[in-house]
């Protein structure tokens, strides 16, 4: 992308693309040269659904606060006051207009009171077998990930990667449905044209 996408801080935006492997088991996202980027310090919830993203000098990046199975908010730094808000993620329910086999999230930063249209979405195939990240209703991508055994993401130019990284994160822990349905081309082509009519 031409103008930086800044959530977390514009110092994750590089303009040039950031490959990343994520392992889901440990929670522990490594750079194409296999150096520790960023990890969490426990890779399930804990009893306050509260979990701390910390980059690899263990500084405190993100807090993660699941407020249900459908819904996570995600703070600055290892806060929870309202002024370091930085976005919520939200399940959507299944419904007519989303395809079978294919999980939403809604993503809506600070800003957006009213979330009427979010500012990201993440659409998830299968059972977690891949993933695209959108910028708003958009079909912009600005993020790509496959599942090798954990999540091997590719971030677009002047995206911030430690966004990326914490939404996946999320996903990780995302239910989503198993599906696996083998599709001819026409019929990726049907699909295709659903997601991106996704609102």
């Amino acid at each position: 992308m031409e103008n930086k996408v800044s959530v977390i801080n514009p110092s994750y935006c590089v303009p040039h693309p950031v490959s990343i492997q994520i392992n889901t088991e440990k929670g522990v996202a490594y750079s194409e040269k296999d150096d520790r980027l960023f990890y969490i310090n426990d890779t399930y919830f804990s009893l306050h659904d509260r979990r701390v993203l910390y980059d690899d000098s263990n500084n405190p990046i993100v807090t993660f606060y699941n407020k249900s199975s459908e819904e996570c908010k995600v703070f600055k730094g290892e806060s929870s006051d309202s002024s370091k808000f930085l976005f919520r993620v939200k399940k959507m329910k299944k419904s007519s207009t989303i395809p079978s086999g294919i999980t939403k999230l809604n993503v809506f930063l600070a800003n957006n009171r009213d979330e009427e249209k979010s500012d990201f979405r993440v659409i998830i195939y299968g059972s977690k077998r891949s993933c695209s990240v959108y910028a708003g209703e958009s079909p912009t991508i600005v993020a790509q990930v496959e599942n090798n055994g954990g999540f091997k993401v590719s971030v677009y130019p002047n995206v911030d990667y430690a966004f990326i990284v914490a939404l996946l994160m999320i996903v990780k822990d995302t239910e989503c449905s198993d599906t696996e349905e083998k599709i001819d081309a026409l019929s990726a082509i049907q699909m295709t044209s659903s997601i991106l009519s996704l609102v």
